[in-house]
């Protein structure tokens, strides 16, 4: 009889995270010679909680990182929570299992909070990200999504040089005081629209000036984000362009799941879909803290060294980064 690792997201989550948990989920059932099920049923952004939004919009292998993939649903299983046969492990538990030489649990071990290779591996960082790189390179999108993908890609990214910006803004959730994820990303950046506006496009000009000057007139800036109000700012860019038109409402996130006759939840995340993947297709990143935009550096390996978070570019935030990275020298001093 087999046993299971379950890559199994918590409904709130989102593709960028669950994306990198899936990659970590694989190393565990590596590690523990077990088999991996992909079960991501029951995410808000789908008014069908059975639909499966891994097989839906992915094209998965047989295999990642050398374990065999199965997804759910399995006919006759059973690894609810509470279940005889299942153990609902935590990411430092996970871990803790990899890590030994024989290992006794049940029959599933089912992983739902966020557990990417940054969680569950023990490191260092470039082991984590070769691994990473090696599972992402292995999916891709279902084949409707990758007929979207390539055919705006030929109308719309012919450009000699195409820089894409991701501007994560939360689209009214998650970042302001109080909210369940405050400060991971700097909002008050948005205030100014115009002092914005003008620090991506100095970080997108930064990012042609290793082209040879003969070709750094002939670019395109391709910009993927999460409200229709930020698109609006970013459409001011010198040679922007963008595919995605419609978005949640103002204060939703987004998660929130479309049933509009012309605009349906699944077309929704055909969008969202599409957008990260054709980030990856692009040859430099002018981006902010998301794991949306972590498909497109780690397959491109930072895009060559091209890539920048534009966040960085601010003295206070350099002030304030050398200021930790002070603290840590002292109290390792200690």
């Amino acid at each position: 009889m087999r046993d299971f690792v379950v890559n199994r997201p918590f409904e709130d989550s989102n593709v960028g995270s669950n994306l990198s948990s899936l990659a970590g989920a694989a190393w565990v059932a590596s590690r523990l010679g077990r088999e991996l099920v992909v079960d991501w049923r029951g995410m808000r952004q789908l008014r069908d909680p059975a639909v499966n939004y891994a097989t839906e919009f992915f094209e998965l292998p047989d295999e990642l990182l050398g374990v065999r993939i199965h997804t759910a649903p399995l006919p006759g299983v059973d690894y609810a929570e509470g279940s005889e046969g299942a153990l609902w492990a935590s990411p430092a538990a996970a871990r803790e299992l990899a890590e030994r030489e024989t290992v006794t649990a049940p029959k599933f071990l089912v992983l739902q909070t966020y557990h990417g290779l940054d969680r569950v591996h023990p490191g260092p960082e470039s082991e984590r990200f070769r691994l990473l790189r090696a599972a992402f390179r292995e999916l891709g999108p279902s084949p409707r999504v990758a007929e979207l993908i390539d055919a705006w890609t030929r109308r719309n990214l012919d450009a000699g040089f195409v820089i894409g910006v991701n501007v994560r803004t939360g689209n009214g959730a998650y970042f302001s005081k109080g909210m369940r994820y405050a400060d991971r990303v700097d909002i008050s950046l948005f205030d100014d629209r115009q002092r914005f506006l003008r620090l991506l496009e100095r970080a997108c000009r930064a990012r042609l000036k290793p082209l040879p000057r003969a070709l750094r007139d002939d670019f395109r800036i391709f910009y993927a984000t999460d409200s229709a109000e930020m698109s609006e700012l970013l459409a001011k860019l010198p040679n922007a362009v963008t595919r995605r038109q419609r978005f949640p409402p103002r204060g939703e996130g987004d998660l929130y799941a479309f049933d509009d006759p012309d605009y349906t939840d699944k077309a929704a995340i055909d969008d969202t879909i599409t957008d990260m993947f054709l980030l990856a297709r692009c040859d430099a990143l002018v981006y902010n803290t998301s794991l949306f935009n972590q498909y497109a550096r780690v397959v491109t390996g930072y895009f060559g060294g091209n890539a920048v978070h534009f966040e960085s570019l601010l003295w206070r935030k350099r002030a304030a980064s050398l200021r930790q990275v002070g603290k840590n020298h002292l109290r390792q001093a200690r």
